[in-house]
């Protein structure tokens, strides 16, 4: 078989004279010369130019001129309007070599698939024209980097903003860590109150009961803390049982009653109260709950039960008290919490003492209580058994 009768479908030029590829495809070029529509030939074609033959006619070099590049697909026409600019004369007797200026990207894009069909073999079609030109078939180009140095605003601007974000990072890190913290290291009691020795103040009777003083005041001892009055009914059966009265005096007995005063045991403090006016109260009833000024304060806790092998008595913890401030405790006593005798509970109860007196506004009221797992002391302990061994 001989090659080289076959005519080649490139053009090979130096790859650094050329950056679009060459290839002779069926196509004309019309341009209008002195209001005249010529028709060219076209030798070849490529992304970047044409070449066309001239036959007897001359264009100018360098010169801008508007033209069409017609191609036969499918059956039928496609144009494409081009602008050019003839660059090298001659070469071959008429043939003249113009490179596109300006070209829109759907131009680039339609001139591109022809060519490349072209070139592989491929059939063009009308609707994969159409296809290509309904298409994205550029991307935008990248931002360039850039070394120039930025002046004192910009570069003050940006260690602001690091810094900013540097700060927001610790924090964020620190409050993930005191909470990781507070989860595994720190033990929390459900419910906790400051509590101390109290007294409850009972009605005697059945009675109708009116409170004198109210809750959280200091009351000296002897101090009426509330009235009461009792119908004589209540002490008929006692009256009864002495054997001393006839029916008529117990019937005159049942329309009177007797009126009394409840008052305080101690110098006290009024703890819980009930308050009341004319209000019927049966006998035994707690009226009231106070508590010895001179008594000292301390605090019941109650903690989950699955928590009882971190507690143990004698063992640090921190009573955060109503107000907000914070102080140290430790735990005197532990017990379980039953309903039924003998059996396990669902809560472990701790009797706690502060370091420093507790105020005793504070008792009745609720109080935080933590427990360190990881204690410090234990450390050091550890610490100094270790260097001492």
């Amino acid at each position: 078989m001989n090659t080289a009768a076959i005519a080649p479908q490139f053009v090979h030029e130096s790859e650094a004279q050329r950056q679009y590829a060459r290839v002779r495809m069926p196509a004309k070029l019309f341009i209008k010369l002195d209001g005249t529509m010529m028709k060219f030939p076209v030798a070849d074609v490529s992304a970047g130019g044409v070449s066309i033959h001239l036959g007897n006619e001359s264009l100018r070099q360098g010169h801008v001129y508007n033209g069409r590049l017609v191609f036969k697909i499918d059956g039928f026409d496609f144009a494409v309007d081009v602008d050019f600019v003839p660059r090298n004369m001659g070469g071959q007797g008429d043939r003249c070599g113009c490179e596109f200026q300006n070209l829109g990207a759907n131009e680039v894009s339609v001139l591109r698939y022809l060519i490349t069909s072209f070139l592989s073999g491929e059939l063009v079609s009308a609707g994969d024209v159409l296809n290509t030109l309904s298409r994205e078939n550029f991307t935008k180009s990248r931002k360039g980097k850039t070394n120039q140095a930025l002046g004192f605003f910009a570069s003050a601007r940006a260690m602001i903003v690091s810094l900013v974000a540097m700060g927001i990072g610790l924090i964020a890190v620190a409050f993930v860590g005191y909470q990781l913290w507070q989860i595994y290291f720190v033990t929390t009691a459900e419910s906790a109150m400051v509590a101390s020795e109290n007294i409850p103040v009972r009605v005697p009777k059945d009675a109708k009961v009116t409170t004198l003083v109210e809750a959280g005041e200091q009351v000296e001892a002897g101090q009426a803390i509330a009235t009461f009055d009792a119908p004589m009914l209540s002490y008929v059966n006692e009256l009864v049982g002495n054997g001393n009265y006839t029916v008529e005096q117990i019937e005159e007995l049942l329309g009177q009653s007797v009126r009394g005063t409840l008052t305080s045991p101690c110098d006290c403090k009024v703890l819980n109260l009930l308050p009341a006016e004319d209000q019927y109260m049966s006998k035994g009833e707690k009226l009231a709950v106070v508590a010895p000024t001179d008594a000292s304060a301390h605090v019941i806790a109650r903690f989950n039960f699955a928590d009882g092998g971190e507690l143990e008595e004698g063992q640090s913890v921190t009573l955060r008290l109503p107000g907000g401030d914070t102080q140290p405790g430790r735990i005197e006593s532990l017990f379980v919490d039953s309903e039924t005798p003998n059996q396990p509970g669902n809560s472990i109860n701790a009797l706690i003492q502060a370091e420093k007196p507790l105020p005793m506004e504070s008792v009745g009221r609720p109080i935080g209580v933590t427990v360190d797992v990881f204690q410090l002391a234990a450390v050091e302990g550890l610490v100094d058994r270790v260097s001492g061994n």
